[in-house]
Formats: C-alpha cells, structure tokens, sequence
C-alpha cells in the first residue's frame, strides 16, 4: 500500500530553481509529502542559451525544458495555469479560470519582466520577458525580415544597455547578418557606458564588436515615451520599425495583492533560509526573491546556486527539520555571447574573449540543459516507511483508521470530504430531478418525459493526467461521449470517484479540483450531477453513470451501415500510446497538450452533424481501438470496410513513440482483432498499422454517412472545430473470411 499523502508541496513558475527542485525530488521523493508544479508554460526557457537560440545556433527543444515530461518522470503533478493571487490565510492560489489549490508549503519562482516605466511601451514594444512570448514576437520578425524588399533597411531597437540588452542585439545582427537581411540595429542606454561594473577591456570590446557589426549605440539616451514610429527623449527621438526592451527587472503585478513582505519595487523579500519574511511556509528563489541580507543582481546563476538549499528547506520545513542558510557568493563568473560563435568573459577585474570562450559557454549551458534532455530511467522502489513528523501530524488514530480501509464501506471517503466540496459546487439544476443532491434520500429519483427513452450508459477511467481538474473534464466528457454517439441529449449523472490515501483536508482539495472539473462539463450540456459514491483507492479513478433522453426515431446505432457509404472520423488516433509514454516522462509536453485539446472537445455537435445528413451508423472510438470499434459496427450486417492507411488522423507524437515500441496496455489485447484483417501481411510494417489498435481515451466519433453528403458533412465538421475530420474508408462486401481490407 502506498503511504497517505500528508502535505503537498507547491511550486508557482517553472523556473531555474524549480527545475532543479524538481529534478532532485525525482532522486529522492519524500513518502507522505507530494510536489506540483502550477506553470502557465509547457516549456521553461533556460535564459543563458536565448542569445544561441536567437543567433541560429540552438533549436527551440535544445533551449527549453520540457516541464511536462520532466514532471511525469520526477512523478511531480503539473498544473498548467496562471497563478493570480495568494491567500496565506487559509493556503490557498488563485489559478485563472479554474478552483483555488490548496498548500502546505509554498515556493514562488516566477522570474522577473523588464519595466514598463516608458509611456507608451506596453502599446508599442515588446518585452524580452516573458520569453516565450518575446521569441514568437522574434520569430515573426523573421519572417518579416525575410520578407523585407524596401531599399531603405528595417530598424530594429532594443531599449537597455545591460548584459541581456547587448546579447540580444548582437544575436538578432548576426542572424540578419547571415540571411543577408536589409536591417539596421541599434541598441539604446540611458547609461553613459556599457557594462559599468565589468572591466574596462571587456567594454572596449563590445563596443569594437559594435562597430564592426555596424550596430548603433545611443548612450546617455533617457528614453521617455514611445510612440508608433519613435522612441523619445527629452531632446531626441529614434526612428524604429520594431522596437524591444530589456530594461530594468519588475515583478509582477500580483504579488502586490498579496498579504507577503515586498520590497518597494514589488519582490518577495526572504532571509537566509530563502523563506518569506511574513511568512514561513512561503519560500521564494530567482529574479522574484530579494534576500535583504544578501543583496543580488538578477542573475540565473543565483537561482541555479540557491536550488540545493530550496530544496532541502522545503523537505525540511514539512518535516519539521532544521532549515540550511543560502550566502550566495558575491561575485561569479560572466559570459557574455556577442551574436557570432564568440564570447566574452569576465571575473572581478579580469575579462577574456575569443571563440574558445563561447565554447566554454557552450559546454556550461549544453551540459546545465542535459540535466534535463538526458532523464536516468527511474526503477520502481517499494513504498517507504512516513517520516515520524508526519506519522505525527496524521496522527495515531488516523494512521490506524487508514490502515483499516481496505474495502466495504470501510474504503468509504469521510462524509466531511464529501459535505465541504458539495457546498462549494453547483451542479446544474434540472427541472427533471425530483430528488438530487440537495436530498439527503438514499437515492435519486427522476422524471422521465413523456415520448422519450432513457439512454444509460457508464465509463470509468483511470487517472492519466495529474491535474485533477483536467481529468474531472475528461472522465466526464469521455462518460457522456456514448450517449452522443447514439444522439441523445444528457440528462442526469452519477460519479464513481476514488482519492488517493491521504488527510482528509488533502482528499477535499482532490475532490474539489476533480470534481470541480466534471461538473463544468456536465453544466456544460445541461447534466445534473445528482448522486454518486466515493472510495479509496491507490490512485485517483473517476466514472460515472449517464442517463441521457431521445426520441425513438432520432437515435443513432452502432450498426447500420449500407454498401457503398463513407466512413468518416471526427478525430485524430494515438492517446493510448501517447500517455503510455507520458506516464513514463517519454512524451513531449507540446505532443500531450495537443492531444488534450482534442480530447477536451465534445463529440455533442460531431453527433448532430451526423443526424443531420442522416448517418446510417455511429459509434466513438475509445478502449477498443479503432479497428474494435469498426469491427463492432459491422457484425451481423454482412458487410465489409475498406480503409485507406494514410488516411487515418494522428495526434502528434504518437508515430513516433510507437516506432520506438511505447504502447498502451490495452494494445495486445486490442491487436488479437487484426485476424479480421484481409491482407494484413501486405501492410503489417504500414507506419499506421500500430494505430489500428491503440485504444483512445475521449476519441472522436466514426460515422457511415452516404457518399453525396460527405463533402457537406466535413465542411460542417470542421467549422465546428474537428479539423483532422476526415474520409478514412468506405463500406464494402465482405472479402471471404476477414471483414477489413488495408490499402
């Protein structure tokens, strides 16, 4: 049995620290504790190698960090969402758009964005940070570049004469300069010299590198305002095109709803043990802390330095242990990249420049950026033993009571758990519920309108996602998808939910979230949430028990296809072999968050666009795979398909992890079907082939619809949002023994 969850651990920004931390909670997990990461972003950027990634001489995935997959293999929860406030009263963040999570301890690091202190700079410039937003700004810069056929150059600016300033305006000369772009740089100070601090020869050579690469130099230049086409001074203005900035850092706005100790200019202010001064269950690292006693610049290289010292303080502090002290040194080694594959370098007094010092930088970042390209595979360990701070805070009559729910109605959640998150929902209120949630009855009791059938069904999943509240909406979309395929309208619904092991203070923010989710789909299509059971088990599992209403005449069937009609499906194939990698930390972040959006999208209106050019049969394709789910729909109908291989829709990625031999579970019971295949040695090596059985959790719907309404069934299928909706076949005559032929 797994240890209860007794604190969770929360981390807001994926940041330098974080990613650390997280890396190192993979190495040595705390049984009782667990870790989630709340990022508005999949990928975290490693801002050492921008200038490379700017210049040409790095991709996107050689700068970035994959969060999503870094946190499946650390098992650490990853919420994609924007934190927007901080009650530390009762522990909770504010997401957008989505329930309050709930903390233990708390570790803020979200970096730092350049000052908006220049009027007109939010309407007229880009910011350097956040840098996914700046690099899709850059990328379009590009492309205009490219496409640049005036005579007279484009002018790009860049406000700020720090390190980051004259890094980024070297790397954009020197890819315009490869691509042979009409473009003119300049790089705008209010200072009245570069680097102040850095010594005097490593100022003279940027400079020289200015000059040589034709880059102006505005210094003394106090820019006060920024207009569509000008940046100005009090005396002067600059002509621009495009203009960026990468002026002094700020915080975000937020914190300062905050009831932390900031300091005047927004920053979480922290002692020694990186915790905040106003509160010591908040910790804080990177450009968004301010150590008092130990003043700093903001630079990655303290936020790389203070993640050992985070983590260890945030394991210690929920166990109750002695916390260690962060000194960060007072001076580091600079490097600073100058467009080219040439560095310059400096410490205190001493600078150094040349090609061999941008391999020196390269091999730092290359083999910083490994920690988290190159994941060890992790080996199962057996469930340890709680910390005896945390047997304690349990407590010994807990610790006993879960030993004992082992099943029955001894597994059952605490009605405490259940009563608070209720009262923090509300579910749809229909007009054909006599007798719900706001019942205490022993069960529900609804009116079933005159003329009408009842359409039950019931699915249950297994959680495949770490955030509760995204697996809340796909348990209950991938529940309601049945009664869409046969075009009924939900009606009611009762959920089968089982919790982790943990406190219950633990188990309600679980169910909060969960729940909270679900019942946003089933509001969504007007389903009543009346009833349901909750359990414990060794994961979180959701279900649920749909009562969904139709006319008679108006439902759709699984069987029912005629001779010579289409097949078309709604959506792409590959969830199964996706969050099979997934699950393992093999799965790239930007692969599964496509694969979610689609599986966040409702089969209701693909339903009623197939009744509407009278589809003769229909069914979703889910744990069966697509050729299981054919296959059902032609037995006892005498009649055969014809799928062509290239056809068949597929989620990014999942070719791919299937090459490399990743499948769900599910896929050699699935493949056992391929005996209804016709000439399958023929396409056995098909790419596609694997994806014939890989089973699919919130899949598309796969309709026969006659061939002449075809074109204006996938015209309204994609203006609805199935894109990927497409012809993968048609029904034909059976071929002798086997019901399916491959081309």
């Amino acid at each position: 049995m797994h240890p209860p969850i007794v604190k969770d651990i929360v981390l807001i920004g994926g940041g330098h620290a974080h990613a650390l931390v997280i890396r190192m909670w993979a190495m040595n997990p705390v049984p009782g504790l667990r870790l989630t990461l709340i990022s508005p972003q999949v990928h975290t950027p490693y801002s050492g190698m921008l200038p490379g990634l700017v210049a040409g001489h790095y991709s996107f995935e050689q700068t970035h960090i994959d969060l999503v997959r870094v946190c499946a293999w650390a098992k650490v929860r990853f919420i994609q969402a924007s934190a927007s406030a901080i009650d530390a009263t009762n522990q909770t963040i504010t997401l957008t758009g989505r329930p309050d999570i709930g903390y233990d301890v708390c570790s803020v690091d979200i970096g730092s964005t350049p000052n908006q202190n220049i009027e007109g700079c939010e309407e007229f410039a880009v910011p350097v940070k956040p840098i996914s937003q700046f690099y899709q700004h850059w990328q379009a810069l590009q492309h205009e570049l490219l496409n640049h056929k005036k005579s007279s150059p484009l002018k790009v600016a860049i406000i700020g004469g720090g390190a980051g300033g004259i890094e980024l305006i070297t790397a954009m000369a020197h890819w315009a300069k490869n691509k042979r772009c009409q473009a003119q740089f300049c790089l705008i100070s209010r200072g009245n010299q570069l680097l102040p601090d850095s010594p005097a020869p490593l100022q003279k050579n940027v400079k020289r590198h200015f000059s040589h690469n034709n880059i102006e130099l505005h210094l003394g230049f106090e820019s006060q305002s920024i207009t569509a086409s000008h940046i100005h001074s009090k005396q002067q203005k600059i002509a621009y095109d495009k203009v960026f900035y990468c002026t002094q850092a700020s915080a975000a706005d937020w914190l300062k709803q905050t009831p932390l100790n900031l300091t005047e200019d927004g920053f979480i202010q922290v002692n020694e043990k990186l915790q905040s001064t106003s509160h010591d269950n908040l910790f804080a690292a990177g450009d968004i802390a301010h150590q008092s006693a130990h003043p700093r610049p903001k630079a990655g290289v303290y936020a790389v330095r203070a993640a050992p010292v985070l983590f260890n303080n945030l394991i210690n502090y929920a166990l109750n242990k002695p916390l260690k002290n962060f000194k960060p040194q007072s001076n580091f080694l600079s490097l600073l990249a100058l467009g080219g594959k040439v560095a310059l370098g400096s410490r205190q007094v001493f600078s150094f420049s040349g090609k061999w010092v941008w391999r020196w930088k390269d091999y730092i970042d290359v083999k910083f950026m490994n920690l988290f390209h190159d994941l060890p595979k992790m080996t199962m360990k057996e469930p340890a033993l709680l910390d005896a701070h945390l047997q304690q805070k349990m407590g010994i009559k807990d610790i006993h009571e879960l030993a004992m729910r082992c099943g029955g109605c001894g597994g059952k959640v605490g009605a405490s758990v259940l009563s608070d998150v209720l009262n923090q929902l509300t579910p749809h209120d229909h007009p054909d519920v006599l007798v719900g949630l706001k019942s205490p009855d022993d069960a529900a009791v609804l009116n079933i309108p005159d003329g009408q059938k009842l359409v039950q069904t019931i699915d249950h999943l297994k959680t495949l996602i770490d955030d509760p509240y995204l697996f809340g909406q796909l348990s209950a979309l991938h529940a309601l998808s049945d009664a869409f395929a046969m075009n009924a309208t939900p009606h009611s619904a009762q959920a089968l939910v089982q919790l982790p092991l943990a406190q219950e203070a633990i188990q309600s923010r679980d169910m909060l979230q969960l729940m909270s989710g679900a019942v946003k789909v089933l509001n969504e299509h007007k389903c009543a949430l009346v009833g349901g059971h909750t359990s414990e088990d060794s994961q979180l599992n959701l279900g649920f028990c749909v009562n969904a209403l139709a006319q008679e005449k108006d439902l759709l069937h699984k069987q029912g296809s005629r001779m010579g009609q289409v097949l078309i499906l709604t959506q792409p194939l590959g969830t199964g072999a996706l969050f099979a990698a997934h699950m393992r930390g093999l799965a790239n972040g930007v692969d599964i968050n496509d694969a979610l959006a689609h599986m966040l999208q409702s089969n209701q209106l693909a339903a009623e666009i197939f009744y509407s050019v009278n589809a003769s049969a229909c069914t979703d394709v889910t744990g069966f795979g697509l050729l299981g789910h054919l296959v059902e729909m032609l037995k006892g109908c005498e009649l055969g398909a014809q799928l062509h291989m290239e056809n068949i829709p597929a989620l990014g990625g999942s070719l791919e992890v299937m090459a490399d031999g990743i499948f769900s579970s599910l896929q050699p019971q699935n493949a056992r079907l391929r005996r209804a295949i016709y000439n399958q040695d023929s396409v056995v090596n098909h790419h596609k082939y694997p994806l014939l059985f890989d089973p699919q959790t919130c899949g598309g719907l796969l309709a026969t619809v006659d061939a002449a309404d075809a074109h204006d069934c996938l015209t309204a299928l994609k203006a609805k949002g199935f894109s990927e909706a497409c012809i993968i076949g048609e029904i034909i005559a059976p071929p002798e023994s086997a019901i399916v032929v491959l081309h």
